[in-house]
């Protein structure tokens, strides 16, 4: 029972800020109470604390001498033999071997993100704290180089077997962590982002990029002009085509239309003055980088709007919108009118989101200010599929009016 009685005293220590640190010097002690006799038995528990004593290790302050110990007391200068007798690896050495680690692999990424996440890694192991996901460190850190390296999206089963060596093994162990990591320390990533689109943000896929768009723009693609308005009812570009189209100059284009939900997209006419673009919540990262091209191509004269839900959601889609695409973007149909037209339509925001959307800064956004206060004020959220029904009755096409 002796190893026992050992591991009680390294688990003490080891719960202090500095006393398993390498060099530390001081006596402890700790008080005994029928829980730590429970533990292993209270004859056995004395029989060993005797036996610890003998060999200098320890030292006994009896409450009735042979029956019941009231404190035991110890020196960390016998830690290293502690340890030894214990079979247990020193804290010290678990926490140098996990900063070596931590530091040879902070020098060997490039992401911004991934970096911070190791600093703030190396901060825990210095306190003495071990992050929970380095339970899985070495397969975690894999993946975090492999999503280093990618310029260009990958599927995430190819991204598994890539990284892992096994096609479902990411989905299945790493996902959730890498998603919160993603979560805290990526700044492309929004609140508001589901896992797919986290994903996305990552360059790992659940399915293929597409951006849905309508109207009349041209596009070159390997040194050949394609006109998209001659598909009047939309076109879809892939992956590969938004890697390899690039907007043309010159067009006359007077407006830039996104919109949120795939029904009102659909639903918006076909407008030779307009390209209106579906952005399914939030672009991915190619789709924001073939629309940051299209926005260079236009003429200064063009405006940019979106159209989305008049909820809590729909406000953080608009403002990453404004904030890496189109930064003179303005509201479509996200006003105080349009709310109140369609207000049989809202829906009760849950609690938690409504706290959220109080305490939301406008500061980037200034236009939707009065929105927010109209929703604060309702507690109610309004999805834009309710801008297709009058009357209670479905619409095939919905006028959109900008401006």
């Amino acid at each position: 029972m002796k190893k026992e009685l050992l591991k009680m005293i390294i688990e003490k220590t080891e719960k202090s800020a500095s006393d398993w640190k390498k060099g530390a010097e001081g006596n402890r002690s700790f008080l005994v109470h029928q829980e730590l006799y429970d533990q292993i038995g209270k004859t056995e528990f004395i029989n060993a604390a005797r036996e610890l004593e003998c060999q200098g290790l320890l030292k006994i302050e009896w409450e009735a001498v042979g029956v019941d110990i009231r404190r035991i007391r110890y020196s960390l200068k016998d830690l290293a033999l502690i340890y030894e007798m214990s079979g247990i690896r020193p804290k010290f050495q678990v926490m140098e071997e996990n900063m070596a680690d931590v530091e040879n692999f902070l020098h060997s990424v490039k992401g911004l993100w991934i970096k911070d996440y190791l600093r703030d890694c190396m901060k825990r192991l210095e306190q003495g704290k071990i992050p929970s996901e380095f339970s899985k460190r070495e397969e975690l850190f894999r993946c975090l180089k492999g999503i280093d390296g990618l310029k260009e999206p990958l599927y995430k089963r190819v991204f598994s077997k890539y990284c892992l060596g096994d096609s479902k093994l990411f989905e299945k162990k790493l996902e959730s962590t890498v998603l919160s990591i993603a979560r805290k320390y990526h700044t492309d990533i929004e609140e508001g982002m589901d896992h797919t689109q986290v994903l996305s943000q990552l360059f790992i896929e659940e399915y293929s990029q597409e951006l849905a768009l309508k109207g009349p723009l041209r596009i070159s693609v390997d040194g050949q002009e394609i006109n998209l308005g001659q598909f009047r009812y939309g076109a879809v570009l892939n992956s590969q085509m938004l890697v390899h189209a690039k907007p043309q100059s010159g067009q006359n284009i007077k407006r830039i239309l996104t919109i949120e939900n795939k029904a009102n997209y659909m639903a918006a006419p076909y407008d030779e003055e307009a390209v209106i673009i579906y952005s399914h919540g939030f672009f991915t990262p190619k789709e924001r980088e073939f629309l940051i091209n299209l926005r260079e191509s236009l003429c200064a004269e063009t405006e940019c709007f979106h159209s989305g839900d008049l909820d809590y959601g729909g406000i953080l889609i608009y403002r990453y919108i404004k904030q890496k695409i189109f930064p003179d973007l303005m509201p479509c149909q996200m006003d105080e009118e349009i709310y109140h037209k369609y207000e049989k339509y809202a829906v009760e925001m849950e609690p938690g989101t409504l706290k959220k959307l109080k305490k939301l800064r406008m500061d980037e956004i200034p236009e939707l200010m009065e929105m927010k206060e109209l929703l604060v004020r309702e507690g109610k959220g309004l999805e834009q599929e309710s801008f297709l029904l009058a009357s209670g009755e479905p619409q095939e096409n919905a006028e959109l009016r900008c401006r």
